[in-house]
C-alpha cells in the first residue's frame, strides 16, 4: 500500500496517508494562530510562553504595602477586606531592625477601629491592560483586634545586624471572599522597623 492524492477542487488534491495497518488517514498540517506566536509570525516565531499569571496580563493582579515601627511589646494590624476569591501569591516581611511576629487571622474582633487606607495598587501598568476592573480588596491599618483563628504565622530576626531579614509565604494560596487580619507583634527587645508586602490575583 502507498498513500493516495485525490482531486478535491480544481487543481487542489488531498493527501491520505498509509498508517501502514490497512487504513489510511488525512494529511493535516496544524498551525497555531498567529495571536500565540512571538516574533510577528516571521522566521524565528515560536509559541509564546509568558511568565507570570494570566490575571498579571489581564489587569486581575493587585500589591500592597505598609512600613512599619513597633515599640518593644506594641503591634501593628492590618485589615484586608476581600469581596471575591483571591489567590495569594506574595505574602511576606522585609524587616530592619528587631524580632517580629506575623500572624495571619480571620474572624478577629476589632477593639479600636482601622481609619488609615493602604493603597492597593494593579501590578501591570503597561498599555494595552483593561483598566475597567478595579479591584476588590479594601485594605486599611491602625485598628486593634483580638483573638480570631490562626491562618498562618512567622517569626523573623534581625536584632542590630546591619542587613534587614525577609520571610514569608511564596506559595499561592487560596482564599475566599472574606476579611483577614494581619497582626506584627514585636518580640524583641528594640524598636522593630521594616516593610510588610502582599501581591494577590483576584478571581471575580
Amino acid at each position: 500500500m502507498s498513500n493516495i492524492r485525490f482531486p478535491f477542487w480544481q487543481e487542489v488534491r488531498k493527501l491520505l496517508v498509509d498508517r501502514l495497518d490497512g487504513t489510511y488517514a488525512e494529511r493535516v498540517e496544524a498551525y497555531p494562530p498567529k495571536v500565540l506566536m512571538t516574533d510577528g509570525d516571521g522566521p524565528y516565531a515560536r509559541v509564546r510562553v509568558d511568565v507570570g499569571q494570566t490575571g498579571f496580563f489581564a489587569g486581575r493582579e493587585f500589591m500592597a504595602f505598609h512600613e512599619y515601627s513597633i515599640a518593644t511589646g506594641a503591634s501593628v494590624a492590618v485589615r484586608a477586606i476581600a469581596g471575591v476569591d483571591v489567590f495569594l501569591e506574595q505574602f511576606h516581611l522585609d524587616n530592619w531592625t528587631g524580632d517580629v511576629r506575623l500572624e495571619l487571622r480571620s474572624g478577629s474582633t476589632v477593639t479600636s477601629p482601622f481609619v488609615n487606607d493602604i493603597p492597593v495598587r494593579r501590578t501591570n501598568q503597561t498599555d494595552g491592560v483593561d483598566l475597567t476592573y478595579t479591584t476588590q480588596v479594601d485594605m486599611d491599618n491602625g485598628g486593634v483586634v483580638t483573638g480570631g483563628t490562626l491562618l498562618d504565622v512567622f517569626q523573623l530576626t534581625s536584632g542590630n545586624k546591619s542587613d534587614s531579614v525577609s520571610g514569608g509565604s511564596q506559595d499561592p494560596i487560596g482564599m475566599p471572599a472574606g476579611t483577614y487580619y494581619i497582626v506584627i507583634q514585636n518580640i524583641g527587645n528594640q524598636t522593630a522597623t521594616g516593610v510588610f508586602k502582599a501581591r494577590w490575583e483576584e478571581r471575580p
